[in-house]
């Protein structure tokens, strides 16, 4: 009997309806009959609809397309309607009437009522959550406004506290998990990426709701802030790049509706990426990098490797390693640049360090010629360039040791012109037909002098001939003596026993260059000769130390010289000659260590 009780039980039964119609829509209230129901209640006063579709919720299964028509009649409810059909019945049971602010206060509750009567629906499904995102974005599409529609939100998001509570204490426990790095760092990412997923299947209708209202979710927001600040701390002061990247992830995936840090969590997926990248490419080239480095500290290993089979994996190490590296990484997928560069930064070394143009030229054309191996553009245009200028070097080199020699000399810039260009091209060719031409008139020279020297023979022949004998018999003398004479002897044994010509080796001075006598390139040579006999017996670390002090001697005194036609081609025949004895001499030097 209480006014305020009475007119909430008023609002919530029947209003406006004939004891026809009460007796109609009663008859499916009792039978559960809830697709009867809605149909029945298409045509019926607003304020009716929307207690039966209420009902219905409440009785059967809560849908978008149920909670759209709730709310729409909601929407079109006719308050001073309902207060004369309320006062019209008032006034046959001669009860007092009411005013129209006690109606609002009792439909402001029923509107509670309906939306409590929602979200219980919505959160005794076997998904509430994909259910409530639904309901959310289809009303929001037609009442955003809806006061019902932000108690539905607000109902289900106080029910579902208690598992969201749950979920973050279990996101607390791993982020402390990964903070004291116990090793399972994989394991403990994997598991809050599970744990924001479950967050979102729950909140997301909330996160929804509230994005569209300009605000963003309270409890979200949190959790992004300590997520993100874990992610800064694997990636800035541990290096855990793939770590962060995978929760800046779930974090994109879990809260895209907080609009103020989405724009962030972009930027630092971004940076995470590329990072990651990088510190894949790094593990992948480190190899390269290494093989690359012990090839340096053994240049001369490398030298005759690179010389005797190339750049490929039948060569000795350390070129064998440096190719199976840089095959490795140039058919990985990734960015292959880096592979490119490193090699060619071992191929300045050998040019720029040990003056040695010939192995850099190998190494790089022998890079570019790997079937896999095709570099970037920008990078292979770089590499082109050099090859052409290391080329250069190396056949310049060769060209100013066979001086002299113009078939040599003819043979070497036919090489230069590989790879000559432009200006350069012109100045070879130029170069190439005075050499031919000095070739012909050589040819020539000699060939007068062959037929001079023929004509004079003839000459000599012919006055022989007409010259008149003057032989005489040849008459032996008594006694013929077996002993050779005096003087026969004396030049006989004077020629057996004169010492043979010393060769004669000096030590050059330290530089590069100079030009060298005999003797110093007999030094440069033979010495040559004895260290490759001693490479072979090399193998603890005081004779690698003992041996790399005699290579740097003589790649100090011998790398760059210059000598006079025909000098090196004589001192290497002897060389040939003396191969026994200078591997001895080796074998010496290293027994003296």
């Amino acid at each position: 009997l209480g006014p305020m009780s009475r007119l909430e039980e008023e609002v919530s039964w029947l209003p406006e309806l004939s004891q026809a119609q009460i007796s109609s829509i009663t008859d499916l209230l009792l039978s559960d009959d809830v697709c009867g129901l809605q149909q029945a209640s298409e045509h019926l006063p607003e304020i009716v609809r929307a207690n039966s579709l209420a009902h219905a919720a409440g009785i059967g299964e809560v849908t978008a397309l149920l909670c759209d028509n709730l709310l729409a009649a909601w929407e079109e409810i006719d308050r001073n309607s309902v207060l004369m059909s309320l006062n019209s019945a008032r006034d046959r049971a001669e009860i007092p009437r009411i005013e129209m602010p006690k109606l609002n206060a009792a439909l402001l509750n029923l509107e509670k009522r309906h939306a409590e009567t929602i979200a219980v629906a919505i959160w005794n499904l076997d998904y509430p959550g994909a259910t409530m995102e639904e309901i959310v974005e289809s009303a929001l599409e037609r009442f955003p406004s809806s006061s019902l529609l932000e108690k539905i939100v607000r109902s289900y998001d106080r029910m579902s506290e208690p598992n969201l509570a749950r979920i973050r204490e279990d996101i607390d426990n791993c982020i402390e998990r990964i903070k004291s790095d116990d090793g399972n760092l994989n394991a403990h990412v994997s598991m809050v990426s599970d744990l924001l997923t479950k967050w979102d299947a729950i909140n997301q209708a909330v996160q929804v709701y509230e994005q569209h209202q300009g605000h963003e979710e309270a409890r979200s927001k949190q959790i992004y802030e300590e997520l993100r600040s874990l992610c800064l701390e694997l990636a800035n002061e541990r290096n855990e790049y793939s770590a962060a990247l995978r929760l800046s992830e779930a974090l994109l995936r879990t809260f895209p509706e907080l609009e103020s840090v989405a724009e962030a969590l972009k930027d630092d997926v971004a940076q995470l990426e590329i990072l990651e990248e990088q510190k894949s490419q790094q593990r992948l080239v480190e190899p390269l990098i290494l093989a690359c480095e012990a090839a340096k500290r053994q240049i001369l290993d490398f030298r005759v490797a690179l010389d005797r089979n190339g750049f490929s994996n039948s060569a000795g190490e350390p070129v064998r390693d440096i190719v199976t590296s840089f095959k490795k990484v140039v058919s990985s997928g990734g960015d292959i640049s880096p592979a490119f560069l490193i090699v060619r930064d071992l191929a300045l070394f050998m040019n720029n360090e040990h003056d040695d143009p010939e192995s850099a030229f190998r190494l790089i054309d022998g890079m570019l010629d790997l079937s896999d191996a095709q570099p970037p553009e920008e990078i292979g245009e770089k590499l082109d360039e050099e090859l052409a200028v290391l080329h250069r070097n190396w056949k310049s080199n060769e060209l100013k040791r066979n001086s002299g020699n113009l078939a040599a000399m003819s043979r070497i810039i036919d090489d230069m012109l590989r790879f000559a260009k432009g200006a350069e091209r012109s100045e070879l060719q130029k170069l190439r037909a005075k050499i031919e031409r000095k070739r012909f008139f050589k040819k020539l020279k000699w060939g007068a002098i062959a037929a001079g020297a023929a004509v004079f023979g003839l000459f000599l022949i012919a006055e022989e001939m007409d010259r008149p004998s003057k032989r005489t018999s040849y008459r032996p003398s008594t006694s013929i003596s077996t002993t050779p004479s005096r003087s026969t002897t004396s030049t006989t044994r004077s020629s057996a026993t004169t010492s043979p010509v010393v060769e004669q080796e000096t030590k050059p001075p330290v530089g590069q260059g100079r030009t060298f006598d005999r003797p110093q390139v007999r030094y440069c040579v033979f010495q040559g000769k004895r260290l490759d006999a001693i490479r072979s017996r090399v193998t603890t670390n005081y004779t690698i130390d003992r041996f790399n002090n005699l290579i740097g001697d003589y790649n100090s005194r011998c790398s760059n010289y210059r000598y006079r036609s025909g000098v090196l081609t004589s001192v290497q025949q002897e060389a040939t000659r003396k191969a026994r004895e200078l591997q001895a001499d080796g074998k010496r030097i290293f027994e003296s260590w």
